[in-house]
């Protein structure tokens, strides 16, 4: 059988995995055909399942980038600066530590499914500094407080409602995350990255983010 694409003779390989990554699968494949001489006018290319992942990890970049645009722009709308924005902003990038972290521990790949996790932490993560940053505000701007002292007692008045929402999620999510149920298995790598990312950015929304702010401000003054 004779199979062509594009106006070119095809061969088509296939095979299946078992007990193992398609990631981990396709860089040996890749090293395995980088030591072959092809004769000339002879090309591959990796098809199936790897490259609907990486149209899919494309299309996630694009909608990432999307949303941390919506996010900044609404921050700055709401705080009418820019300053307090991208404080609450860079809590996303660090958080990802804790996304791998968490992937790595639980031996995850990072999939479609996983990256959808991380998409959703950026509002979770966005969400704690918009609780802090609010009453801090309160105190400096309508109160007269101190910016430093405003910091710290909105740190003392905010840690609780920023620990009950956080737990909130991740108990909510650990039936997702242990695997519970029909079908969970398919979602237990968002879970798992959402775990990761929203533990660690409890810890850099009540201590890094104050500080950040704290130096931003006195370097603006």
């Amino acid at each position: 059988e004779l199979t062509r694409e594009n106006q070119r003779l095809m061969v088509a390989l296939a095979a299946r995995l078992e007990n193992r990554g398609l990631g981990s699968a396709v860089r040996d494949v890749k090293n395995l055909l980088s030591t072959i001489q092809f004769p000339v006018g002879t090309t591959y290319e990796m098809g199936g399942l790897y490259e609907s992942q990486q149209s899919s990890f494309r299309d996630l970049l694009s909608v990432l980038g999307l949303a941390l645009a919506a996010v900044f722009i609404v921050l700055v709308i709401q705080f009418r600066a820019f300053a307090p924005a991208l404080i609450i902003m860079s809590a996303a990038p660090l958080s990802l530590l804790g996304v791998f972290v968490m992937l790595l521990a639980t031996g995850t790949a990072l999939n479609v499914s996983s990256f959808m996790g991380i998409v959703l932490m950026v509002g979770l993560v966005v969400k704690n500094g918009i609780i802090l940053f609010d009453y801090v505000h309160k105190l400096w701007e309508e109160q007269g407080m101190p910016l430093s002292e405003a910091l710290v007692q909105a740190g003392k008045i905010r840690v609780r409602p920023i620990l009950m929402t956080t737990l909130c999620t991740l108990f909510g999510l650990l039936p997702l995350a242990l695997g519970l149920g029909a079908g969970a298995e398919l979602q237990k790598p968002l879970a798992l990255a959402v775990i990761g990312g929203l533990s660690i950015s409890t810890f850099i929304t009540l201590l890094v983010m104050p500080v950040l702010y704290s130096l931003l401000e006195q370097k603006r003054a």
